[in-house]
């Protein structure tokens, strides 16, 4: 994937979710949403995804997601998630 350690912009977002994503989760896809927390203009999602991956082999990883709101829309989102559990599951190895 032709992307940094994050992506900044709606362009390199859209990218990612339109050609990256499909290539590396090819099918089921499922999300379960495990809470919600909002404080103000701040909303917290826990979730686990798990998906079949291109190579064949299964993917579940934990993630929590930070909204941030500005005049009602989503101004900035961080993404939290084990890389090293991601990595091993998607390469076969350990991140140094």
């Amino acid at each position: 994937m032709d992307a940094p350690s994050h992506m900044v912009g709606k362009k390199a977002i859209v990218r990612f979710l339109a050609e990256d994503f499909p290539r590396l989760f090819v099918r089921d896809v499922a999300v379960t949403f495990h809470a919600f927390h909002a404080n103000g203009e701040r909303v917290v999602v826990e979730e686990t995804m798990t998906a079949t991956l291109a190579h064949g082999n299964h993917y579940a990883n934990d993630y929590c997601f930070v909204f941030e709101l500005r005049d009602e829309l989503v101004h900035r989102v961080r993404e939290y998630m084990d890389t090293a559990r991601g990595h091993r599951m998607i390469f076969g190895e350990a991140l140094q």
